[in-house]
């Protein structure tokens, strides 16, 4: 009997408002493209977690009507739902932590086709513990995350866990490191051993082409001498950040929005252009009450639109560790690094990475800030005269086709 092909998202939150947000286009090209696809809550599955079911009244709203959410709620319902069916998973929500160490088992019991999007193209974080031993007790969360990379990766070796069939990256540089691994060149020599993680690697744009696509197929492109300068807003207090530092201070979380927005106010004043902030969606509800005391300057607003929508007009854009940064590198807008120690010693790793990388200038909004607009300018364009390469190397292919395009298409046209 043939089995129905069968698209599935795993999904770990309770609310689908970010996820129908962050992957608005994919979504729609993905109901247009095929007649089901399942968002399959696994949350019950994990080990350590109490049983957890999400709204689907309350979340369906956020999806097309081909969209069906399923609470999987015990091994015995996920075998029930995979019968008589050819699972194709996308399993970006799922951590190498013990706590999910269940959901892979049984994915490979059922025989599910695991597929991996990775089309942010951001300098990230390390897929292992990466903190100092000294360390450790207060990031003993990090550990718990990271900490069974390893074992992980030798229960993929040895077929107990599935290995990813299908890894769609849009950063040429990983390609070409995952191509030279160790595992890669070990099958070379001994094919017989299927021992590397990605089966099969296909280089798409990245999700900032998607941008850069919308605004050249506009009337009205992108404008270099935009309306408004835009800051980019990360979490104070980002998961990745509290799993590695513990509690965080709240003294902190004030100096870092009191120097945030001295350094708005005077970038304001220097280029004589209103600040859009774009929040961050895990921010949204907590940012005004932080932030209120701070605001003296009326051309401080904050916008509920997406970032992706804010860039295009944009003149300046600043950041701290967001990779959204990256659609302005695409439309090759000017650029500032806001560096601050508040943000914490991780964080402050990858907002010197990233700035590095795109070779922006940077403000350190912990000093006293003395801007002058004409080497800040200088500055700029030099910056400027680096994006290509960047681009080159991590953000695009030569097919000049959206990520969502080419994601669903690669995907259909694949024999599992």
């Amino acid at each position: 009997m043939k089995l129905e092909k069968s698209l599935c998202y795993v999904n770990l939150s309770d609310d689908l408002h970010r996820f129908s947000r962050i992957n608005k286009e994919l979504i729609q090209h993905l109901s247009i493209s095929f007649n089901k696809i399942y968002i399959l809550n696994f949350h019950s599955l994990r080990i350590f977690s109490k049983k957890k079911k999400i709204s689907i009244k309350k979340n369906k709203i956020f999806l097309p009507k081909n969209f069906i959410i399923i609470n999987i709620k015990s091994s015995k319902d996920l075998l029930k739902f995979s019968r008589n069916k050819k699972l194709l998973v996308i399993i970006n929500d799922i951590t190498k932590s013990i706590m999910d160490f269940k959901i892979y088992y049984l994915l490979k019991k059922i025989n599910a086709k695991l597929i991996m999007i990775s089309i942010t193209s951001m300098y990230g974080s390390k897929i292992f513990v990466d903190i100092p031993i000294k360390d450790l007790v207060k990031g003993y969360r990090h550990f718990f995350l990271k900490g069974f990379y390893y074992i992980w990766r030798i229960l993929t070796i040895v077929n107990m866990f599935p290995k990813i069939d299908l890894l769609l990256e849009s950063n040429a540089e990983n390609i070409k490191a995952f191509n030279n691994g160790i595992s890669r060149k070990f099958e070379k020599f001994f094919p017989f051993f299927k021992i590397s993680l990605y089966r099969k690697i296909v280089h798409v744009n990245s999700s900032v082409f998607d941008t850069f696509y919308r605004n050249k197929n506009k009337k009205n492109n992108t404008k270099k001498n935009g309306k408004y300068i835009l800051y980019i807003d990360s979490p104070f207090a980002s998961p990745d950040r509290i799993s590695r530092e513990g509690k965080l201070n709240l003294h902190d979380k004030q100096k870092f929005y009191k120097n945030l927005f001295i350094a708005l106010n005077n970038i304001s004043s220097t280029f004589k252009k209103k600040i859009i902030i774009s929040l961050h969606p895990s921010t949204i509800k907590s940012f005004s009450k932080s932030t209120k005391i701070f605001k003296t300057n009326n051309n401080i607003v904050v916008s509920k639109k997406r970032t992706v929508d804010l860039v295009n007009n944009s003149s300046i854009v600043l950041f701290t560790v967001s990779s959204a940064v990256l659609n302005a590198v695409i439309l090759k807008k000017k650029i500032i690094s806001l560096k601050t120690k508040y943000l914490g010693k991780h964080n402050l790793k990858l907002n010197e990475k990233n700035t590095n990388g795109i070779r922006c200038p940077l403000i350190d909004i912990d000093k006293k800030i003395s801007i002058s607009k004409k080497k800040m300018n200088l500055k700029f364009k030099k910056a400027i005269s680096h994006y290509d390469d960047f681009i080159n190397r991590r953000l695009i292919n030569k097919s000049n086709k959206p990520s969502y395009i080419e994601i669903v298409e690669t995907i259909k046209k694949q024999k599992f």
